[in-house]
């Protein structure tokens, strides 16, 4: 994180390594941040519960005020520390990843605990349900089989090990890269045999959100597995017919319709909703918990539905709920966050910015100095060649980051950029066909990486501090691994030959280095027949 000039700001860091960000949102009873782990390098979502200090309790110690206070304050707590425990036994894909908790201790003597998780890029089926036109252009019946296929698969191994959400709705559920459906917020689940009842809320309040509520969380009876299937046909019905089963009104709260009511037929509501998928609805949606189908059953009465050929997905195509049903195990491309600001990059704005740069690559955070980057070439798009400097340096971090397919192709740009105004032996020209060779044959492709790899050995001149020397011969070598690759065994000989000879001149005839080479060119020999000891 940096300020206006590109300059590093001191965040507050967790454990000495998870640094806070800003604000993704708040609840009743924690705020979840985006923030940063420096350790590996990696962009996370961290939950702090607020503060518990006594001392700032705004009531005299023994006053009924502070009483509930302090019980509410307990309550969070438990309740956070049920959604760690929760989530961490979860291993399941739609599930965010636990990766960290502890408690943090401020100066005053308050305590703060803190989860951090998986950091998730994607859009709540809430913001998905408001966006939708059911009426001139509703979403297909595959978008919304998916979408429920998923949540069903993820509730399928949860209730495996007791575990009841309770709390089953669109806002609890996000849809992120790739078409997978994530369930969120497990602060209020249960384990069945475990205090099954709502012990989490006040005696005369119950657990859960109205629309999606099943008949025993109304009357705060014991929820079980078949709780979540409950809401999760309430929520069907409206993935299929854009709205929920039941409304209250002056004559029938809505308590009363999930009591009394009999389900809607969905098939009513929307004529090409299978009638199957009607039944399924009505069979979620039943009164007595019992009657209700099991998380597999729903998932497998669901699975036929989930692709329908030919039928056009209109949304985020990367987050199309179908696609892990279509493409499965195919995870989808990375797409990196977009920067909100856009002015133009200034001179002084530019140097601070490579030097922070600079500092992040030296102390191994490539990912987080590519986040700044992106931003930088946005914004310095007035200025071609600083533009072009900071692509450098962003295929440069992407390299050191090991995302070679992107670092591969960038160098090779802003190489092929450099040479329209550079000659040949510029450092700039050098280094970009330097690291595209490495690049390209890191991710196997012999073809490019060769060009790029000569280029460099023919242009580049040993340097005083040696350093050049040794890019020159580590390049030959990639070279002629390439060449024996590419099947052509012969010439990677040739090339080795050259590599020993500045092996021994270097290091020795009988150095480490030069066995181990010798080793490598026995076995190219090796293949081609030759046994003769190397001349």
């Amino acid at each position: 994180m940096t300020n206006g000039t590109g300059e590093p700001v001191r965040r507050r860091l967790l454990a000495g390594r998870y640094r806070i960000d800003g604000s993704l949102g708040r609840g009743g009873m924690s705020e979840v941040f985006h923030g940063y782990d420096e350790r590996l390098d990696r962009r996370v979502a961290i939950k702090l519960l607020r503060p518990s200090s006594p001392g700032a309790i705004p009531a005299a110690p023994d006053s009924p005020e502070a009483v509930e206070i302090l019980d509410n304050l307990d309550r969070d707590r438990k309740r956070f520390l049920r959604e760690i425990r929760t989530t961490a036994q979860l291993e399941h894909p739609g599930t965010p990843a636990v990766y960290d908790t502890g408690v943090d201790t401020s100066p005053d003597g308050s305590a703060q605990l803190w989860l951090v998780m998986q950091l998730l890029r994607g859009s709540t089926l809430e913001s998905l349900l408001d966006r939708a036109d059911y009426l001139t252009a509703p979403p297909s019946v595959s978008w919304a089989a998916s979408i429920a296929a998923q949540i069903a698969a993820v509730l399928a191994d949860v209730h495996r090990v007791d575990i009841v959400h309770r709390d089953i709705k669109p806002a609890n559920m996000m849809v992120v890269d790739g078409g997978l459906v994530k369930v969120l917020d497990f602060g209020i689940a249960v384990l069945r045999g475990a205090g099954a009842l709502p012990r989490l809320t006040q005696v005369d309040r119950t657990v859960g959100t109205p629309p999606y509520m099943s008949p025993e969380q109304c009357v705060g009876q014991v929820v079980n597995s078949a709780s979540d299937i409950y809401s999760l046909g309430c929520l069907l019905c409206e993935l299929l017919t854009g709205d929920v089963p039941f409304h209250g009104t002056t004559d029938t709260p809505l308590r009363a319709h999930h009591l009394q009511s009999p389900p809607p037929s969905v098939r009513r509501r929307r004529q090409d909703v299978p009638a199957e998928l009607d039944a399924l609805v009505i069979s979620m949606l039943a009164k007595d918990a019992p009657a209700r189908p099991s998380a597999e059953a729903v998932y497998e009465a669901l699975l036929p539905h989930v692709t329908t050929p030919g039928e056009p997905f209109t949304g985020d195509e990367n987050r199309d709920p179908t696609r892990p049903f279509r493409q499965p195990l195919l995870a989808p491309a990375k797409r990196r966050e977009q920067s909100t600001r856009r002015s133009a990059l200034t001179e002084a704005e530019a140097e601070a910015l490579q030097l922070n740069v600079r500092k992040l690559l030296d102390d191994d955070r490539p990912s987080e100095a590519i986040i700044l980057l992106e931003d930088g070439v946005t914004r310095a798009a007035h200025d071609s060649f600083l533009e072009l400097r900071l692509r450098h340096f962003l295929a440069a971090a992407q390299f050191y980051a090991g995302e070679y397919t992107r670092a591969s192709a960038l160098f090779e740009v802003v190489g092929r950029d450099y040479r329209l105004h550079l000659p040949p032996d510029d450092s700039y020209v050098l280094d970009c066909s330097y690291h595209a060779g490495h690049a390209y044959a890191e991710i196997g492709k012999p073809d490019k990486a060769l060009p790029h790899l000569r280029f460099f050995v023919q242009n580049a001149e040993p340097s005083a501090d040696d350093d050049k020397a040794d890019q020159i011969r580590d390049s030959r070598f990639v070279i002629a691994q390439m060449l024996a690759n590419a099947g052509r065994p012969d010439e990677a000989l040739t090339e080795l030959k050259t590599v020993r000879e500045l092996l021994v001149e270097s290091f020795g005839a009988d150095s480490i280095q030069v066995r181990n080479l010798d080793k490598q060119i026995a076995r190219i020999r090796s293949l081609l027949g030759d046994d003769l000891s190397w001349e």
